[in-house]
């Protein structure tokens, strides 16, 4: 028997004794567990924002030890400035690693087991909402694999090292199936929509947005179908009002910090997104590129592309999953070519450009037309057991080609440049995000540090710092002779408060503002001549209060959802 005779029979004995309802999800565990092995090795290949990410980790982890959750600001960040990394990206899905960290795991292999979870809940969550959208076990398997074997998914994993990118691939599959939901199949389950919008909010601004917007093109174009079933637009309606009410503990004190400053918020003054655009010729072949002008990731993978080419040797009944199928490769192939410098990006689509790198299109692109593909296949494979077999190993080997072509070579790159990150060591300039989220007109990063850790004050006194914890900058004054406002080295967010201790053992609140340099600024009134001011950032009303909204919101959809789903158990076997 020759070598491929022997891997079919095996598969065949291993499909009929586990049956393809287990056999499918453990042959996917097996594949992730394959395609995580360059994990075992020391550290980490030092991705364009690990070392950000890295000191998010590192700042919750201190700040966990002070009491101080959640986590607002990273003290140490910035020459102990402070940067309000908390305030602007969600820190929800980092929490599992920090509780890690916690239990004694070293930063670093904490945050390998957080990439760990999240292929894993990317890849099953994937193979369960394909299930759903009536994919055979075969169909979902494809699906599950196509996705998270995919290039961009490894770009942003390990090149990129996105976290915020790399958990919108946890919540798309969940969106794609709410979509179905709602506009063509049962509108009652409008909470799967709800639930991946919500995880966005909680992982990614930027990701958000964006599907929000393609999600609002989706819904467009099924506006003739709604209109006719008035009450799916109800659901519709009501789907956001869940993820608003899990999600305003990340959205209201971001929101809160605008309304009182003004931020930089692009990468880098006058950048041109045209620059970043995708050549036609490099949206499908996942080869890294080499050398450009700027760096741009591999395209989204030959596999996808055949894939969904099958579509083309099916014929539609119009059935409602068809015509969703259908759907879902359009605006895959739309997210693609949003990708490029087809759109007017300095034109109609100039709102859009907030996204900073057009090719973010491709993590959208790579969801639908995977599910998409994936549904194309299980139907032109229906139950043709050796079609599906020779589909199996298709799927596999033109999926992990896109994966360890990216893995490897980025591996081999900082192999050869021995540029890993085997712990965590802070003072790097990523501490911060670029300038995204300094006071505009303000100091940049570079000034910063240069800047040094001192305190000047519009009229002369003697003044003394000292920080006796790392969330607590305290100020030592005396021979202060008039109404005097002294700038401190902290970065001046939202929520900051001054207390000051007399001699004589009173304590008050001084009023807090901006300095000439756009610092943390603090009055001290003339007849207080010396005293010690602690200065520490507080959690607002308004932080405190969606915290607890938050919270509550989220146990109660939960308890909602559980007893929702049992009831309907029960109804389903009495009948």
């Amino acid at each position: 028997m020759n070598f491929v005779d022997w891997v079919s029979s095996r598969f065949e004995s291993l499909r009929e004794r586990y049956g393809e309802r287990r056999f499918y999800p453990l042959f996917l565990g097996g594949l992730l567990l394959l395609g995580l092995i360059p994990l075992l090795m020391p550290g980490l290949p030092n991705g364009h924002d690990l070392y950000y990410h890295l000191s998010r980790l590192h700042a919750m982890d201190v700040n966990l030890s002070l009491g101080e959750f959640p986590s607002m600001i990273n003290h140490e960040a910035l020459a102990g400035y402070g940067y309000a990394s908390g305030l602007f990206y969600p820190d929800f899905f980092l929490y599992p690693a920090v509780l890690l960290m916690k239990c004694g795991l070293g930063i670093v292999a904490a945050y390998k087991c957080l990439l760990v979870l999240c292929v894993a809940a990317t890849a099953f969550g994937a193979y369960y909402c394909a299930l759903r959208l009536s994919a055979t076990c075969f169909g979902a398997f494809a699906t599950a694999l196509l996705y998270t074997w995919s290039s961009y998914f490894a770009v942003d994993l390990f090149v990129r090292s996105s976290f915020g990118e790399w958990s919108q691939f946890v919540f798309a599959p969940w969106i794609i199936l709410g979509l179905y939901e709602v506009v063509m199949g049962d509108p009652r389950r409008f909470f799967y929509l709800s639930f991946g919008f919500a995880g966005l909010v909680l992982a990614h601004s930027l990701s958000l947005f964006m599907m929000t917007v393609i999600c609002a093109v989706f819904v467009a174009l099924n506006v003739v179908r709604l209109l006719r079933e008035p009450r799916r637009i109800l659901y519709l309606v009501l789907a956001p009002l869940p993820t608003i009410l899990v999600g305003v503990a990340a959205l209201l004190p971001m929101c809160e910090q605008f309304m009182h400053l003004h931020f930089h918020i692009e990468v880098e003054k006058n950048a041109d997104i045209l620059s970043r655009c995708m050549p036609f010729l490099k949206l499908i072949l996942e080869i890294p590129t080499s050398k450009a002008e700027f760096w741009i990731p591999s395209g989204v993978g030959t596999m996808l592309a055949i894939v969904a080419l099958q579509r083309f040797r099916l014929a539609s009944r119009r059935t409602e999953p068809e015509i969703f199928r259908d759907m879902l490769l359009i605006v895959g192939l739309c997210c693609l070519l949003m990708s490029t410098d087809m759109p007017s990006w300095k034109g109609a689509f100039k709102p859009l450009a907030v996204i900073q790198f057009p090719w973010r299109f491709f993590g959208p692109a790579t969801a639908f037309l995977a599910f998409g593909g994936g549904l194309a296949l299980s139907s032109l494979v229906g139950e043709d057991r050796a079609r599906e077999r020779s589909w199996v190993w298709l799927v596999m080997c033109g999926a992990a080609f896109a994966w360890f072509v990216n893995v490897g070579y980025f591996y081999a790159a900082r192999i050869s440049e021995h540029d890993f990150i085997r712990d965590y060591k802070g003072g790097r300039p990523q501490e911060a995000s670029g300038i995204h989220y300094l006071i505009r007109d303000g100091l940049l990063d570079n000034e910063i540090r240069n800047r040094g850790d001192v305190a000047t004050a519009a009229h002369p006194l003697d003044v003394k710092l000292s920080r006796p914890q790392k969330d607590v900058l305290q100020v030592d004054f005396s021979k202060n002779a008039g109404d005097n406002d002294v700038e401190l080295p902290i970065l001046p967010y939202y929520g900051y408060a001054a207390q000051l201790c007399t001699p004589d053992g009173t304590r008050e609140r001084l009023k807090v503002g901006l300095g000439p340099n756009k610092l943390l600024s603090v009055h001290i009134p003339r007849e207080r001549a010396s005293g010690v001011i602690s200065v520490r950032y507080e959690a607002t009303f308004l932080q405190r209060l969606s915290q607890v909204v938050s919270i509550v919101s989220g146990i109660a959809f939960l308890s909602l959802f559980i007893v929702l789903k049992r009831r309907r158990r029960k109804v389903e076997r009495e009948a």
